[in-house]
């Protein structure tokens, strides 16, 4: 500090204050918005400067520009006004920040920051990875398949900080951890950031990463040639072990069986496993009594289908990878339409883009609905929002007169936030053009309430049963 002039320390002074007015105003933003809205879209954001009543803040991509612009600048306005800031201009600027899932302490980083692993790592021996086959071999990685671009919402984030904390303190923070859930959901995806991240902190340690399908083959080839101890130190001498759907273990006894010994000897070593399946352990068929009491000694995480508001940011974050221009309303309507899984989406965005690549013209709404009306609903036309309305009308006894009016009473601002949320899970309708069908209502409005219905369903299984039963009834399930 002795080297340092009054002009420094005044500005050193001035960033500080900046920084805890930061913190202040995304208090006061999660106040106003509901616990998935938050963490979708301001767990990214960060201060670039706050200074003579301007706030510049950082976001990752254009998606996300253009979203906080025409979304969150009045809200973020009035929670400036709230914590004593206002008057606040509000700029919005690209500056690319990791993905960490908000609530969730970083883990020790013993070996400081890292870079990615290219895809490939090295020539054959060169690093102390196995694949398949009977010799050691280089592990490659999907390139995009890191930590840094695994987008976190409700449904996958307890994985997520799982998997990072076994990356960063193998063998002691959750050993196992058995990740299951769906197709197409990001379990591989995690599979190789825990890889990567593990071989960036320990490159001299050896990772082990195979389908279940390839540990099988293997273990027939060692039986075929008499090679089992082969097969047995080569498994059971590596610091991480990692299996791709591991369900493939089923109707296999002996198998399963050399399975358990070769787990049994990993963790009494305390080195860490990692396995993936469709499903938990219990309801794998034919998954022998002590495998399931083992993978249950650690933690058992579920990745489920992705929220609206997540499966957003993974359409952004994909067209930032592939290097494609989507406009938001692009964005919304592939993620509208979408829902089972991130392939799904992933799909249907290079559909749009081959599209406009062929055509030689910018990816736009219209051209997005026609090359994907084939995929969506099996072609059915899509639903209708009257149609919406006067079923839930129906079943909550209100008038629609009184749904598309200003009254703000329970009876019907319930109802009106369930046609909402139906609305934006089931219809190719921008926010903006369901937020029409109730007076004029904003997009932001429409956002809230399909939050509040979210949220809802979450804390209160019978009314997520009534909204589950209004889906039956629309033929949207």
């Amino acid at each position: 500090m002795d080297d340092l002039n009054p002009g420094d320390v005044n500005l050193m002074a001035d960033e500080r204050q900046a920084s805890d007015q930061f913190s202040h105003l995304l208090q006061a933003v999660r106040k106003r918005v509901n616990k998935q809205q938050f963490a979708t879209w301001f767990q990214r954001t960060t201060l670039i400067s706050w200074s003579n009543g301007e706030l510049v803040m950082g976001l990752p991509n254009r998606f996300y520009k253009e979203w906080f612009h025409k979304n969150f600048r009045s809200l973020l306005a009035r929670a400036a006004e709230e914590i004593g800031q206002a008057p606040v201009q509000i700029r919005f600027e690209v500056a690319e920040t990791p993905a960490i899932a908000l609530d969730e302490e970083p883990s020790p980083e013993p070996g400081g920051p890292t870079s990615p692993v290219e895809p490939t790592v090295g020539q054959a021996g060169s690093l102390p990875f196995t694949g398949s086959g009977p010799e050691d071999l280089p592990l490659r990685f999907h390139e995009h398949y890191t930590f840094e671009n695994f987008m976190t919402g409700p449904s996958n984030r307890v994985a997520y900080a799982a998997a990072r904390a076994v990356a960063n303190d193998p063998g002691r923070a959750y050993n196992p951890l058995f990740l299951h859930g769906s197709v197409g959901l990001g379990k591989t995806h995690l599979l190789h950031a825990v890889c990567r991240q593990f071989h960036q902190r320990r490159p001299d340690q050896r990772i082990c990463f195979l389908s279940c399908e390839e540990f099988t083959n293997e273990f027939v080839q060692a039986l075929q040639h008499h090679n089992l101890e082969h097969f047995r130190q080569r498994f059971r001498n590596v610091h991480l072990l990692v299996i791709d759907d591991i369900h493939f273990l089923v109707g296999k006894e002996r198998i399963q069986d050399e399975f358990f010994h070769t787990f049994n000897r990993l963790y009494q070593t305390h080195h860490q496993i990692v396995v993936s399946s469709d499903a938990p352990p219990s309801e794998i068929p034919t998954l022998q009594d002590r495998l399931i009491s083992r993978f249950k000694w650690g933690l058992v995480a579920q990745i489920e289908q992705p929220e609206m508001e997540t499966r957003m940011a993974i359409v952004s974050r994909k067209a930032d990878l592939l290097k494609i221009e989507v406009p938001n309303d692009v964005v919304e309507f592939i993620a509208a339409n979408f829902r089972n899984n991130i392939r799904e989406l992933e799909g249907a965005l290079l559909s749009v883009s081959a599209r406009a690549g062929v055509a030689g013209v910018p990816i736009d709404l219209s051209m997005a609905q026609e090359a994907l009306e084939p995929s969506i609903h099996g072609g059915r036309p899509p639903m209708s929002l009257d149609r919406i309305t006067e079923t839930v009308a129906s079943h909550f006894q209100v008038k629609i007169s009184d749904l598309r009016s200003k009254r703000r009473s329970r009876s019907i601002s319930l109802p009106r936030q369930v046609i909402m949320y139906i609305g934006r899970e089931t219809t190719n309708l921008s926010l903006d053009e369901i937020g029409d069908h109730f007076g004029g209502r904003d997009h932001s409005t429409v956002l809230y309430a399909y939050g509040r219905v979210k949220d809802k369903m979450e804390q209160d299984a019978s009314f997520a049963a009534e909204v589950e039963r209004l889906l039956d009834r629309l033929g949207a399930r």
